[in-house]
């Protein structure tokens, strides 16, 4: 048996799987970018009593202290593990190694292009302060600042403000509570479902989310470099947060301006789908200069 893992900030899914296929899948608390020791806290997550495991792959979207470090402490329960970024185990799921740019969009944002002989390109995925372009906590964190924009006098309050009041109780006393709070990041992303409610009927909200989808097609474009001018390019998109109908329009939109020889299709699996194939995979493929990789 395997195990699969997708290691998000929002929560973190295992899969127990056996050739390839996840057989039984269970969601714990994601990984907050404040946690002390992300080592200690990916085994606190795993846990214990999955028996006798041949490969753990992790497929994170958090960073780590020391990719060696976290192969090598979980070597005791498997006798091969293999750690990637979320990215890599979302493309192998929509592509199963194929050829094609993934968009995974959750809490942050990247995407992956592959085309083989050529070397894989990665776009975005630089965290909350600086990258996540479009992402959850990219929507999120301007929801709130226009919430801000219309409780300091900035701009008329409008929607966004009394949904943050809401959600978030006093204004005032917020940035408090959030700068102290080890999961802020995650916090803020799950403001982002509001934004989507409102963009149906507020401006600010509605130009946010258009602004998002413009951010994820720029970031798919970047990722497909490798693909000549007027080949087709296979295009998926894996997390929560393009199932929102608004996003996904204005990303597809875009899309078609920036490469109008994308062919956007369902992934074939998620990122736990992805984890899996990879513990079953003899060969890497185009993944292995993104794989740390250890045997017992």
């Amino acid at each position: 048996m395997d195990l699969a893992i997708d290691g998000g900030q929002t929560g973190l899914r295992l899969g127990l799987s056996s050739s390839g296929r996840v057989l039984e899948a269970r969601e714990v608390a994601g990984l907050s970018y404040a946690e002390g020791s992300p080592t200690a806290a990916i085994i606190e997550r795993i846990g214990t009593g999955w028996g006798d495991l041949d490969t753990i792959c992790l497929g994170l979207t958090t960073l780590v202290d020391s990719p060696s470090t976290v192969v090598d402490s979980l070597l005791g329960m498997a006798r091969r593990v293999l750690l990637t970024t979320d990215v890599v185990t979302s493309h192998a799921g929509a592509f199963a190694g194929g050829d094609g740019v993934v968009l995974a969009a959750g809490t942050g944002a990247i995407a992956l292009g592959v085309r083989t002989p050529s070397p894989t390109v990665q776009v975005d995925g630089w965290g909350f302060l600086y990258g996540d372009a479009g992402g959850g906590f990219w929507i999120g964190s301007r929801g709130v600042d226009a919430a801000f924009r219309g409780h300091d006098g900035r701009a008329e309050p409008g929607p966004l403000t009394d949904r943050a009041r809401e959600v978030f109780g006093d204004l005032n006393g917020l940035p408090q509570r959030l700068y102290l709070s080890s999961d802020a990041v995650a916090r803020i992303a799950r403001f982002a479902v509001h934004v989507f409610e409102l963009a149906a009927h507020d401006a600010t909200a509605r130009s946010i989310v258009t602004s998002a989808g413009a951010e994820l097609a720029a970031t798919v474009t970047a990722a497909a470099r490798n693909f000549p001018d007027g080949t087709a390019v296979p295009v998926a998109w894996t997390g929560r947060l393009l199932r929102d109908r608004t996003l996904r329009d204005a990303f597809e939109a875009e899309l078609a301006l920036r490469l109008p020889h994308a062919h956007v299709t369902p992934a074939v699996g998620d990122s736990l789908t992805g984890a899996a194939f990879l513990t079953a995979a003899d060969d890497l493929g185009p993944y292995r200069s993104l794989v740390t990789e250890a045997h017992r």
